[in-house]
C-alpha cells in the first residue's frame, strides 16, 4: 500500500524539461530530448548538466564540432563534473584533436584511475600523438584489465613495435588472432627496430597491398623512404599517409623537413608549425625552424625556437650546437661560449660512455 501511494506521489510531481529530455534521452528520441534540452536552457543557460546532455545528442549523431563547445561550456559551468572530460576527450578524438583528448583524459583519470577505457583512450591518443612510451604505459594498464580483448592486444603489440620493445611485441603478437595485414605491420615495425630494413620494407609493402589505405603502413615506408634519402617516394608516402590520418604529428614534421630539404621551404615551415598543433613539448620542429630560420638569416626567429627545443631536450648537442651559432651570429658571445662548452661536454660524455661500454664488453668475454 505504501508503495502503491509513493509511485503515485511520483507520477503527480512533474518533470521538468531537463528531467524529460534526459527520458527521452534514454530511450533513443534524439529530437525530442534536443527540444526539451533547449527548452530548459533558455531559462538556464548556464545548466551544466543541459549542455552536457544538450552536447550528448550531437555526439550521439556523430555532430562532433557542435558537440565539443557544449562539453565545455558545460566544464566551465560546473567544473565538478569530471565524467565529462571523458565525453569531451571521446568527441575530440573523433576530430582528431589527439593531444588535446589526452589532456582531458588524463584529468579524468586523477578522478576515476581505474577505469580500464579511459586508460585506452588515452593510450590510443598518445600513440597518434607520437608519444609511444606513454601510450604503451596506459595500454599496458588497460590490457592487464582486459586481456581477451583484441583490440587492446593489437594495440598494445603495434605500439611497443613502435616504441623498441620488440620482444615485447612478439610475445603479444604470439598471443593474438590478428588478421594478416595487422599481423605482417607489427612484423614491419619489428624488424625496422632491428635495422632490418628490406624484411621490414616487405612486411609494410604486405600491408599496403591489402589496404591500400593503411594509414601507419604508408607513414612506415615513408620513413623507410626518407632513411635512405629516396625523398620522392618518401613524399609520396608521407602525402598519402596524411591525407588518410591528418593528425599524425610525427609524419606531419618529417614531411615538412622533406619539403624544406626540397627546395618548398615555406610549405615544410607551414607542416612544421602544424606538427607543433598537433604534439604538446614537440623539439623537433622547434629545432627544425631554428635551423631554418638561422639559414634565412632570422636570427630573432632561430633563438626563440632554439631555446624553446633546448629547454624540451637540453642534452641534445644539434640544438645546443645551432643555439651556440645562432647566439654569435647575434654578438652575444658569452652565451654562444656558454652553449658551446655544453656540446664539448655533452661530446666527451658521449665518449666516455662509449669507452666504458667496451671495457664492459671486453671483460664480459
Amino acid at each position: 500500500m505504501l508503495s502503491l501511494l509513493l509511485a503515485t506521489l511520483l507520477a503527480a510531481v512533474p518533470q521538468n524539461a531537463l528531467d524529460s529530455g534526459q527520458s527521452a534521452l534514454q530511450a533513443g528520441d534524439l529530437s525530442r530530448a534536443e527540444q526539451l534540452f533547449r527548452e530548459y536552457l533558455k531559462t538556464n543557460p548556464n545548466s551544466a548538466e543541459a549542455l552536457s546532455n544538450l552536447a550528448a545528442v550531437h555526439a550521439r549523431r556523430e555532430q562532433f564540432t557542435d558537440a565539443v563547445p557544449l562539453y565545455e561550456k558545460a566544464l566551465k559551468a560546473n567544473p565538478e563534473l569530471i565524467p565529462v572530460h571523458f565525453n569531451l576527450a571521446v568527441s575530440l578524438g573523433r576530430l582528431q584533436q589527439y593531444d588535446k583528448a589526452a589532456q582531458h583524459l588524463r584529468t579524468f583519470l586523477k578522478y576515476y584511475p581505474a577505469e580500464p577505457r579511459a586508460h585506452q583512450l588515452l593510450g590510443l591518443c598518445l600513440v597518434e600523438t607520437g608519444d609511444l612510451t606513454g601510450a604503451a604505459a596506459e595500454l599496458e594498464i588497460s590490457f592487464r584489465e582486459n586481456p581477451r580483448d583484441g583490440s587492446i592486444l593489437y594495440a598494445l603489440a603495434y605500439t611497443q613495435a613502435r616504441a623498441g620493445n620488440s620482444d615485447r611485441a612478439a610475445e603479444l603478437l604470439a598471443r593474438s588472432e590478428a588478421i594478416p595485414s595487422q599481423a605482417n605491420m607489427i612484423k614491419g615495425l619489428m624488424e625496422y627496430q632491428r635495422e632490418r630494413y628490406d624484411q621490414a620494407q616487405t612486411f609494410f609493402e604486405e600491408v599496403v597491398k591489402a589496404e591500400p589505405n593503411h594509414a601507419p603502413a604508408l607513414a612506415a615506408l615513408g620513413r623507410l623512404n626518407l632513411l635512405v634519402n629516396r625523398d620522392k617516394e618518401a613524399i609520396g608516402y608521407f602525402e598519402r599517409a596524411l591525407k588518410l590520418n591528418p593528425a599524425d604529428s610525427e609524419s606531419t614534421y618529417q614531411l615538412g623537413v622533406l619539403y624544406d630539404r626540397n627546395g618548398r621551404s615555406p610549405e615544410g615551415v607551414a607542416l612544421l608549425r602544424r606538427a607543433l598543433s598537433l604534439r604538446t613539448n614537440y623539439p623537433d620542429p622547434h629545432y627544425q625552424l631554428g635551423r631554418i630560420a638561422f639559414q634565412a638569416k632570422d636570427y630573432k626567429t632561430a633563438v626563440k625556437e632554439l631555446e624553446e627545443a633546448r629547454r624540451l631536450i637540453p642534452d641534445q648537442e644539434a640544438i645546443r650546437l645551432m643555439l651556440g651559432r645562432t647566439y654569435q651570429a647575434l654578438g652575444r658571445e658569452a652565451e654562444a661560449k656558454v652553449e658551446f662548452a655544453e656540446v664539448r661536454r655533452l661530446k666527451t660524455e658521449v665518449i666516455e660512455k662509449s669507452r666504458m661500454r667496451l671495457e664492459s664488453d671486453s671483460l664480459m668475454k
